[in-house]
């Protein structure tokens, strides 16, 4: 019989620190938030208020814009403090998207990509030009 053991403790401690070590590296990378930065505010009507934030996840991506309908009532700073609760209506790489409001309507005109958009605001009617180029 062999007077030691066959496995030593530092062959499985070395191991183990290396993946506590991974694990809290995903952690840390998986809560990273994402920077969004207000862009513009537009009035819609009296209830209603459009953001627009530009989003930045790091220095390997490219910027997103996201697009809010907000109650008006709400300050912009209550909106912004809760802006990562709130779920925009529309996602887009273009940063020159024409706004215009015609009765309690928002026109949105396009040319980039167009990520996410939905249309359910009960706030004001959305209605969206959208083109590749």
């Amino acid at each position: 019989m062999q007077p030691e053991r066959v496995f030593k403790k530092r062959y499985i401690l070395v191991p183990l620190l290396f993946s506590l070590a991974y694990a809290g590296w995903l952690l840390y990378f998986m809560s990273f938030p994402v920077e969004q930065d207000l862009r513009s505010k537009v009035k819609v009507n009296s209830w209603a208020v459009l953001y627009v934030t530009q989003a930045n996840a790091g220095a390997m991506t490219s910027f997103t814009y996201h697009y809010y309908l907000s109650d008006a009532k709400r300050s912009e700073a209550d909106f912004l403090s809760h802006i990562d609760q709130a779920t925009p209506f529309m996602v887009t790489n273009d940063p020159d998207v024409i706004i215009s409001i015609k009765d309690d309507d928002v026109y949105l005109r396009v040319r980039g990509d167009v990520f996410s958009f939905h249309n359910t605001s009960k706030l004001a009617n959305i209605l969206l030009d959208a083109s590749p180029y």
